[in-house]
């Protein structure tokens, strides 16, 4: 019975050794970036994680404590996280090298960081960015696509919002929101489509990841009139009108060319004749009217 009850009592003080969580061993960085290096500890218990330069005697940091005179070391660790991270705000060439996360037990228990400096400063890098079309016309598909880009994984999350409301997917709605992860280039994609658009879709759409990086784009629907219910005449009809007006004008000339001694009354005639004639279906029949009166009008002064 005695025996049972100490190896109860030894079971329950058991001691667990500590484990590392797999994170990248090697991580690169441009010159002036803030380079983070990852060790992630379980079973920790009381223990402490120590951060220093392999081959260099003294530690950079001793849990969250830093050891040396310099600002730009830090420990980024939340309360109850399994994360020990290193950070070096303004990387340089010469933070450059091999670093060992250990943990304080009797154990050797020590993980290896390999950090790259790259001598030139980052080049511009867009976190986030909105690609579609902002004029989209009524009844059409609406697409719009955000890619989030991280610095060492993808986003978690990309949430998107129009007028400051969250957008959901609702299939009944037409709203459909598809979402797609690229490790290599540590990039989330979001694909947002609605179906139908009318003139509520008109708005501010903005997309947001969970590292809180935020952009907008605008969309406008076209409500375009349908012009096949409206009665617009041909423009062959006005070309039609046109050549009858010029032929009247042609033949009034040359008549006035062969009689010169006709009267002004002739003239006030033919331009009354002018002023009867309208764009309608009578044209043509005023016109013929017309003619004849002028003719018959300047056969009798010529008799």
């Amino acid at each position: 019975m005695f025996c049972r009850n100490d190896a109860l009592v030894q079971d329950t003080w058991s001691y667990r050794l500590p484990e590392y969580i797999d994170r990248p061993s090697n991580v690169t960085y441009y010159r002036g970036d803030s380079a983070t290096l990852y060790c992630a500890v379980k079973y920790l218990g009381t223990k402490q994680v120590i951060w220093k330069k392999r081959n260099e005697l003294h530690p950079l940091t001793y849990g969250k404590m830093t050891y040396i005179n310099d600002d730009d070391y830090t420990v980024d660790h939340n309360p109850h996280s399994d994360e020990w991270n290193l950070v070096i705000k303004n990387v340089q060439l010469k933070h450059a090298g091999e670093y060992e996360c250990q943990i304080s037990t009797t154990e050797d228990l020590r993980k290896y960081v390999q950090l790259n400096v790259i001598d030139e400063p980052a080049p511009p890098r867009e976190a986030i960015k909105i690609t579609g079309e902002s004029f989209v016309e009524k009844g059409d598909k609406i697409r719009l696509t955000c890619n989030a880009t991280g610095e060492l994984f993808p986003p978690e999350d990309i949430d998107w919002f129009k007028d400051g409301l969250k957008i959901k997917a609702n299939g009944t709605l037409g709203i459909s929101i598809l979402k797609f992860r690229i490790a290599e280039t540590k990039t989330l994609h979001s694909r947002l489509e609605i179906d139908k658009a009318d003139m509520r879709d008109i708005g501010v759409y903005i997309c947001r990841s969970s590292e809180l990086a935020v952009t907008r784009m605008d969309v406008m629907v076209l409500n375009e009139a349908k012009s096949g219910h409206q009665k617009i005449r041909p423009r062959s009809q006005d070309k039609t009108l046109m050549t009858q007006e010029s032929t009247y004008i042609a033949e009034t000339n040359h008549n006035k060319r062969e009689n010169p001694n006709q009267s002004d009354a002739s003239a006030s005639t033919s331009a009354a004749c002018s002023e009867i004639r309208v764009g309608n279906m009578y044209t043509t029949l005023l016109s013929m009217l017309c003619f004849f009166y002028v003719a018959v009008h300047i056969r009798n002064r010529t008799l």
